[in-house]
C-alpha cells in the first residue's frame, strides 16, 4: 500500500499523476493540501492571510474562526472536489472525504509565535495536533475498490473542525495503515542541501535533524513528517516533484529524496 500527499500548489496540475495512479492498480490513499487556495479565498473575502513563526523557524497559518471557515471551504470543498474530478477523469475510482469525517482526530494546540526575540501565545487559533487516526473507514473504502482522497481537516475534542498539517496527516495515516511507502509530492525535486543545488538522493532518519537546519519552512514540515512516518513503521519516505512527465514512476525508481530508517 502507498500513501501519497499532494501539495495544494500542484492540485490543479495533477492530471499526469492521476493517469499514472490509474495504470498502477495498487491500493493507494491520497492526502492533499490547499495552502494557496486558502490564501486566495482569504483575500477574496477581505482577509489578509496571517502566519506565525516558531523559535525553530516553522511557519504556521494563524487559523482563527474566520480562517477556519475558509479553510473548510477551500480545502475540504474546492481542492478535494477538484482532485476527485481530475482522478475520476483519468479512470481512478476516487472518493473525496474529509479527515473530520471520523478519520483524523486532533487536540487543539496552543500556538506560540516568536517575534522580536520574544514568544507570544496565540489564543484564537484552530490548529490541531493529531492524536489518533481511525483507519477503519479508509480500509473499508480500499477494500471496496475506492481510492480515498482525504482533506487535512481534523475533528477536535469538542467536535470542532481543526486545521492540521497535510504532510503530518499523511504520515500518521501511512503509519496507521502500515503502508510500505509515503510519497510527499511537491513542486520541487526533493530536499536540497543548498537550494537550488545539492539534491540529496538518499538519507537516513538520523539525518533529518541536520537537514532541518538548512530547509525552508515548507520543507521543514516535510522532513518532520518523514521522521514521524518512519517512526510509525513506514519503510521509506520519498520527497519528490509531482510535476512533469511520469512523476510517480520517477519517485518509485529513485527520483527525489528517499529517506529510510
Amino acid at each position: 500500500m502507498l500513501v501519497l500527499k499532494i501539495g495544494g500548489s500542484m492540485a490543479e496540475r495533477s492530471g499526469r499523476l492521476a493517469e499514472e495512479i490509474a495504470a498502477l492498480g495498487e491500493k493507494i490513499v491520497i492526502v492533499h493540501g490547499g495552502g494557496p487556495q486558502v490564501s486566495a479565498l482569504e483575500k477574496a473575502t477581505g482577509r489578509e492571510p496571517r502566519y506565525v513563526f516558531s523559535k525553530d523557524g516553522f511557519k504556521t497559518r494563524h487559523t482563527d474562526s474566520g480562517t477556519m471557515e475558509n479553510f473548510v471551504m477551500a480545502v475540504g470543498g474546492g481542492v478535494n472536489s477538484l482532485l476527485v474530478r481530475q482522478f475520476r477523469k483519468a479512470g481512478v475510482n476516487a472518493v473525496g472525504i474529509s479527515g473530520a469525517s471520523g478519520i483524523v482526530f486532533a487536540k487543539r494546540k496552543i500556538l506560540v509565535s516568536f517575534e522580536n526575540g520574544r514568544e507570544k501565545i496565540i489564543r484564537d487559533d484552530f490548529s490541531g495536533k493529531i492524536q489518533e487516526i481511525d483507519s477503519a473507514p479508509l480500509l473499508a473504502l480500499l477494500q471496496a475498490g475506492f481510492v480515498p482522497v482525504v482533506s487535512p481537516i481534523a475533528l477536535g475534542e469538542e467536535f470542532e473542525a481543526l486545521n492540521v498539517d497535510g504532510d503530518r496527516a499523511a504520515a500518521a495515516m501511512a503509519g496507521r495503515l502500515k503502508a510500505e511507502k509515503l510519497l510527499l509530492f511537491t513542486d520541487v525535486e526533493g530536499f536540497f542541501s543548498d537550494f537550488p543545488n545539492g539534491l540529496v538522493r538518499s538519507a537516513r532518519k538520523s539525518d533529518i535533524a541536520e537537514f532541518q537546519k538548512k530547509a525552508s519552512a515548507g520543507m521543514k514540515r516535510k522532513l518532520v513528517a518523514a521522521g514521524e512516518a518512519l517512526e510509525g513503521g513506514v519503510q521509506e519516505v520519498v520527497i519528490c516533484s509531482g510535476l512533469g512527465e511520469n512523476p510517480m514512476k520517477k519517485a518509485l525508481e529513485g527520483g527525489g529524496t528517499h529517506i529510510t530508517k
